[in-house]
């Protein structure tokens, strides 16, 4: 029997997380029923630092979830993650004979001409979505369809998974019973979700600092451009501290939640935590001196994307690696040399950085299965 909710999974650099919620009706909005987290140690640039502990991180996860929902889990969206991803474009354009009402099989024809892309045998196709459209060679358009035009252009985005990923995850959700799985690109997801909810319609950069990787992200319309991610994140802010305050790591991590990048301390403050006092001037200037690398990396991370990105195109900070670092934000933009926002949702149920990938997801897969439910709608009349 099919669920009445969808169900996605995200893996995080620390977590993989479990969520199922339904869609509200006549809206594109959903409300989050379930949520299951399980920890583990994340992935480096090609693998999982411990592929053994995959199996019981994702079914932890799920199982959570099916408990909260009272219900077996039959269907899955799995989230892709950036390092096991891979995102290029390609333009194509059709030609009419005389115009015409454009219509939803002249795009898919534009998707397939774009596609030129041999991937070889370790990546597998994740179809493309256009970014924009072109009309009569001087309109651009996020929609054409309905538009009249005797020649369309479209820029269209493809993502690649990595085959080691599939043949990871595929495997345990099998065995745990779930026979029908769609695997999403993650960053596309979480672009679309944080542009549609912070009302930005054209090109716009999101950097996701998580615990130990970050992704950057470049989206210019209805699709992702260009990501990148590096390894670093706020797990490096606290090791920097055990190494140079000589505390432990659990007394490191504390003490982030407690940074204040907005006061002027002076000598002798501290910040304390468990019983540890840390000289408060000296651990803001660690922790300034890895954003300021953060930063580095990001900048550098451009330097493999072919786009012309607009001086104006905002920049959205989110993850849970620095947003809740009071003043965060300002140090990265210091560094950036550019305004830096943080992700924000008026919505309580969707307004937690640390899970803006999982709402993306979800509105992605909600869009999937409510285009599905249309096609057999249709198929039953």
């Amino acid at each position: 029997m099919k669920n009445n909710f969808v169900a996605i999974l995200d893996f995080g650099s620390s977590k993989v997380t479990c969520m199922a919620a339904t869609k509200v009706a006549g809206r594109s909005d959903f409300v989050i029923r379930a949520v299951g987290q399980s920890a583990y140690n994340g992935f480096d640039d090609n693998s999982w630092y411990e592929p053994e502990t995959i199996s019981f991180a994702v079914t932890d996860a799920i199982s959570q979830v099916e408990k909260k929902m009272d219900s077996p889990i039959k269907e899955i969206f799995v989230g892709v993650p950036g390092v096991f991803c891979a995102t290029v474009t390609s333009e194509a354009s059709v030609t009419f004979h005389s115009k015409k009402k454009i219509d939803g099989d002249d795009i898919q024809e534009l998707i397939k001409k774009a596609d030129i892309f041999d991937v070889g045998s370790d990546n597998i196709p994740m179809g493309g979505k256009p970014v924009y459209f072109i009309l009569d060679g001087a309109l651009k358009t996020f929609d054409p369809v309905g538009s009249v035009a005797s020649k369309l252009t479209a820029l269209v985005s493809f993502s690649f998974m990595k085959n080691y990923f599939r043949n990871s995850v595929s495997p345990v959700l099998l065995q745990k019973g779930i026979k029908k799985v769609t695997y999403m690109n993650t960053c596309d997801a979480e672009t679309q979700f944080i542009a549609q909810t912070m009302g930005l319609t054209d090109y716009c950069i999101v950097v996701d600092v998580g615990h130990i990787t970050t992704n950057v992200m470049l989206s210019g319309g209805k699709s992702l451009l260009f990501s990148r991610t590096f390894s670093l994140g706020s797990g490096y802010l606290a090791s920097d501290l055990c190494q140079v305050e000589g505390c432990e790591y659990k007394v490191a991590m504390a003490t982030l939640e407690k940074i204040n990048f907005s006061l002027e301390f002076r000598e002798g403050d501290t910040y304390n935590v468990n019983g540890v006092a840390l000289d408060a001037k000296r651990t803001n200037e660690i922790l300034k001196a890895r954003i300021g690398q953060i930063a580095d990396y990001i900048i550098k991370s451009f330097q493999y994307c072919d786009k012309e990105i607009p001086y104006n195109t905002p920049v959205i900070l989110t993850g849970g690696g620095l947003t809740y670092l009071r003043g965060g934000a300002y140090v990265l933009s210091t560094f950036l040399g550019k305004n830096v926002k943080v992700y924000e949702s008026a919505n309580p149920q969707t307004n937690r950085n640390e899970y803006t990938s999982c709402y993306g997801l979800l509105a992605e897969a909600i869009k999937n299965n409510g285009a599905r439910s249309s096609i057999f709608a249709f198929l039953r009349r």
